[in-house]
């Protein structure tokens, strides 16, 4: 995946360059008539690797891989933990005889919903912390 950044600052051999987040219209908000478009932007270190100074624009490059993993992450394990939670508490409770059973098993469902919503949190804290985010540069645009 390739995106344009802007280099704000540098040090070292290291570029702050931030990144704006596409959006989901492809930034042509005129044509989501959503009127809620608020891409943010991403401020990422990255290796210099074609010596750019401030101010310029580069092509920077995350791998596929990178994208899938964290879109499995973000997408899968709430609706995995959720299902599962739903399963397995409809089950016991219809096991040990309560008559609410499908409520019950529902709101078990949602509990770990809940939970995985922190998981991704801390994932989320870990990854920032640790700059695990490879972007790479590819071309300085003029």
């Amino acid at each position: 995946m390739e995106q344009v950044g802007f280099v704000s600052r540098m040090e070292g051999n290291e570029a702050h360059v931030i990144v704006r987040r596409g959006t989901s219209c492809g930034d042509n908000c005129s044509s989501c008539s959503s009127g809620s478009c608020d891409a943010s932007s991403l401020s990422v270190k990255i290796k210099d690797t074609l010596g750019v100074k401030k101010g310029d624009f580069v092509e920077v490059r995350m791998q596929t891989k990178t994208i899938l993993k964290l879109a499995f992450l973000v997408y899968m394990v709430p609706l995995i933990l959720m299902v599962t939670g739903i399963y397995a508490g409809v089950t016991k409770f219809e096991q040990l005889g309560y008559e609410n059973y499908e409520v019950l098993g529902f709101l078990v469902g949602l509990a770990l919903l809940g939970v995985s919503y922190v998981l991704l949190r801390v994932i989320d804290n870990k990854v920032k912390r640790n700059n695990s985010l490879k972007f790479e540069m590819v071309q300085i645009v003029n």
